[in-house]
């Protein structure tokens, strides 16, 4: 466990009054953006902020993003929704707001709506489950078929709208044992329903939501005094007549240890933490208890017991079927630890026995199945969630002794030596954390807390929690930072191997997922980029192919057989014909025919995959001996060359509708026909690649003409991939990065490619110019329409869509959410010009 970054504020050595009992509040979203709030006074600059939020990715956190919120109490409770688009902030008292990305931009947000809950003051605040969700399973992580290893589970909605849908909405509990139940409509109307918990209404002070598989909202919660039994409720919601109804019942309840204890009922008199020990499970529950200097952590669990009943009443039992009860018994209690302050849970799914978990930490796997605390003293913790075993441990106040050169500073700043919040990531890889003093910290945790353990252990977790991402959609940001550049190939290879043996439609249905996270793998290392380029070539070329092939229709509607894009797959994959016109004379060309407006708005993709096999073959004759260049690894794959054929088959088709939309290249003879020749050369490589041949073992006539594919045609200057910048630019150490809001880092953190920057072959044109990355224009040096930059790889994109046909529409949607590295789109102001 050890620091990656430090992100403080241009001010923070004015310690002002902005240090108030409040906390601070976080949250880590599943696509690892992270969202901060705290004081109405803070370290920011920006004084005309009102209780603003703060937005970050991690891989860049000197870029933060703060929007007012115009709250008007301190905001006390922050909560990602499932999809991570859209923000719900709750002030003190009872003002709810819904914020959501505008056009998924990561620094762009506005106000969905707000619910003002009668002013009640708000104790914790949840969003309700929308139904499903995949679990890891931890006694089958050897296992390569996916269906094994990450299992599908039937989860209820929480709430259901007509047909069994998902209703969105959220849970709040309030200081006086109220209980609010907001759904929101699809035109996100709110609608808002309350109920007391109890017969009457009475003081919460802590409390926390989690959600059964059947679909029901269980509430723990506490008064605050240790005395007093921590209550359970178990709220079911339904929709009848499109209105939100609620009915609670009562669960039992149990005192605390420490109050029935006699050497610390006096000592212990606070409970400042009660929160299920996972979202989805309410069978453990962790309970903080605090007195004057110091804290004791109490772990409940629901467990059956025997019903014991009066001897007159035994033999009318059935034998073999004693009745049972569900109750509450003490797991595990610790004491005399330094005061809590912040209280993490896992957000990672994970199937296993209690057997096993009651040996963490012999399992040598913590993901989910770990809780972060943090102490006043300044001591993070990583303990089992049931046995409370300290799994690893982070002191924050000696690490901060070596940054701080004098004493005086020492003094100013002792009071920030610990944690106000602080939150796992979804696949508990990061820790997120925020002092008193405003600072962000990111913290590493190795999925392999053991030492001495199999080598090949700790390949095998990092492969499935990518493996997880893969299939749930999640981002994978947060696994990266524990693989190290001498575990890249070894992950690369298991994964692959892993994927490899999924039944062909799996591997179509996550293939884009997939390469994806090669890409961000490969850049993980010095000599990376060029197979980091490929594996983005292959994702574009990809997208670019079902584009074009989704625009195919059969000419007979209904009918059985296979249609002209199936028809063109076979006859590729089976002919070994050079020539382009005879390829086409064994297909049905009136079955590829498409409308001349759409082919002239698809003649940009159209030129890129001209462009980039032209590239590609020139690059053939140099590849001996360098397999770490740009295009090694598709030259000696058979089926990304024989998708290539496929496209130049379809764009020689569409050529004759339309001849315009054609790929443009200067030839040195008027007599060249161009897409014949690279068809021709194409169709070589790929019975090359098909053999599995070594470079080396390449046809001569081949690499001879590949030679002289320069000097026959231009060979364009493609944009150069983009490269890896930010955090994951910077080789683990145990040194953390230590940067400013607002100023980036003066020494650059960009890996070197492999391939040289002096290579007439690929440059970027200009250091300056601009390149719309989804629709392959240039747009020149100072655009005129606005334009957004991707948060991870900052390549660009107009902001606004242009697109006329539906073609383009749907491209142009395609790349919405997320960069073609999967990184979020962030919207270029003129402070970043």
């Amino acid at each position: 466990m050890d620091v990656v970054f430090v992100s403080e504020w241009e001010k923070q050595d004015q310690v002002r009054s902005y240090v108030l009992p409040t906390p601070y509040v976080c949250s880590w979203s599943c696509r690892n953006v992270l969202a901060f709030a705290g004081p109405v006074q803070g370290p920011w600059s920006d004084a005309s902020l009102v209780r603003p939020i703060h937005v970050v990715d991690p891989d860049r956190p000197w870029d933060v993003h703060s929007f007012s919120t115009q709250h008007g109490e301190d905001i006390v409770a922050l909560e990602w929704d499932p999809s991570g688009t859209q923000l719900l902030s709750a002030e003190r008292f009872g003002e709810v707001k819904l914020w959501s990305m505008k056009d998924y931009l990561v620094n762009d947000w506005h106000l969905v709506t707000s619910v003002d809950l009668d002013g009640e003051e708000i104790v914790t605040l949840q969003w309700l489950h929308v139904g499903g969700r995949l679990t890891l399973n931890n006694m089958n992580m050897t296992s390569t078929v996916f269906n094994e290893k990450i299992t599908h589970q039937s989860y209820a909605p929480s709430l259901s709208e007509f047909g069994g849908k998902a209703c969105n909405g959220w849970v709040a509990v309030t200081a006086t044992g109220m209980v609010y139940i907001t759904a929101l409509s699809k035109d996100n109307t709110p609608t808002t329903v309350s109920e007391c918990l109890g017969n009457v209404r009475s003081r919460v002070v802590v409390a926390d939501a989690a959600f059964t598989v059947k679909g029901f909202v269980i509430i723990a919660l506490s008064d605050g005094n240790s005395m007093s039994p921590v209550k359970f409720y178990k709220l079911k919601l339904s929709n009848v007549n499109e209105k939100c109804t609620m009915h609670i019942e009562p669960l039992p309840s149990f005192f605390l240890r420490c109050a029935v204890d006699p050497n610390k009922k006096d000592k212990y008199t606070n409970v400042t933490h009660v929160k299920f020990e996972h979202r989805e499970g309410v069978e453990q529950v962790v309970v903080v208890v605090s007195g004057t200097n110091s804290s004791t952590i109490e772990v409940w669990g629901l467990r059956n017991e025997p019903v014991t009943l009066h001897k007159i009443f035994q033999p009318q039992a059935p034998a073999g079927k004693q009745p049972m009860a569900v109750k509450w018994g003490s797991l595990t209690t610790i004491a005399d630890r330094p005061l809590v302050t912040a209280l993490a849970v896992p957000k990672l799914p994970v199937q296993s026995s209690n057997l096993i978990e009651s040996k963490g930490y012999d399992t040598k796997f913590f993901n989910g199945s770990a809780l972060a605390i943090a102490f006043q003293d300044g001591n993070i913790h990583l303990v089992q969630r049931l046995t409370l075993h300290t799994l690893a441990m982070f002191s924050l106040d000696s690490w901060q002794r070596g940054l701080e050169e004098t004493v005086a500073k020492r003094q100013r700043l002792s009071m920030f030596r610990f944690l106000s919040c602080c939150e796992l990531s979804g696949t508990c890889c990061g820790l997120m954390g925020v002092d008193p003093g405003g600072r962000l910290y990111v913290f590493r945790l190795t999925p392999s807390l053991t030492q001495n353990v199999d080598p090949a252990l700790p390949i095998r977790h990092v492969v499935s929690l990518l493996e997880y991402c893969m299939l749930s959609g999640w981002d994978c940001w947060d696994v990266l930072l524990v693989v190290g550049p001498s575990m890249v190939e070894s992950v690369i290879d298991k994964l692959t191997d892993n994927y490899s043996q999924q039944n062909p439609a799996l591997q179509q249905i996550h293939l884009t997922k997939f390469v994806a996270i090669k890409a961000a793998l490969y850049r993980l290392t010095n000599n990376g980029g060029g197979k980091s380029a490929d594996c983005y070539a292959k994702l574009l070329l990809n997208a670019i192919s079902s584009s074009l092939k989704a625009l195919l229709r059969p000419t007979q509607l209904g009918s059985q057989d296979r249609g002209p894009a199936e028809k063109l797959a076979v006859l590729c994959s089976k002919s070994t014909e050079t020539d382009l016109d005879k390829v086409m004379i064994n297909l049905e060309t009136k079955e590829f025919v498409i409308e001349p407006v759409t082919l002239q708005s698809l003649q940009q993709l159209i030129q890129w995959v001209g462009d980039f096999t032209l590239y590609l073959l020139s690059l053939l004759p140099t590849q001996q001996g360098m397999p770490n260049r740009v295009g090694s690894t598709l030259l000696r794959d058979a089926l990304f060359l024989q998708m290539l054929r496929e496209l130049l088959v379809m764009v020689r088709i569409w050529g004759l509708i339309k001849s315009s939309c054609l790929p443009v290249f200067t030839a040195t003879s008027d007599n060249l026909d161009s897409l014949q020749l690279l068809f021709k050369l194409l169709t070589k490589a790929w019975m090359c690649a098909k053999e599995e041949r070594l470079s080396s073992d390449w046809d001569d006539s081949l690499v001879d003409e590949c030679c002289l594919l320069p000097s026959r045609m231009l060979v364009p200057n493609l944009d150069s991939p983009p490269p890896a910048e930010g955090i994951m630019a910077r080789p683990q150490s145990k040194q953390p990065i230590l940067v400013q809001v607002g100023n980036a880092p003066s020494q650059t953190t960009s890996h070197m490619m492999s391939y040289p920057t002096s290579d007439p072959m690929w440059r970027s044109g200009g250091e300056h110019l601009s390149h719309d990355i989804v629709r392959r224009v240039h747009l020149g040096v100072s655009p005129a329409e606005d334009v957004k930059q991707c948060s991870r790889c900052s390549s660009t994109s107009l902001l606004k869509s242009f697109a006329k046909t539906s073609a383009q529409k749907a491209w142009d949607q395609r790349w919405a959410r997320q960069c073609l590295c999967g990184g979020q789109w962030r919207k270029v102001t003129e402070d970043d010009d």
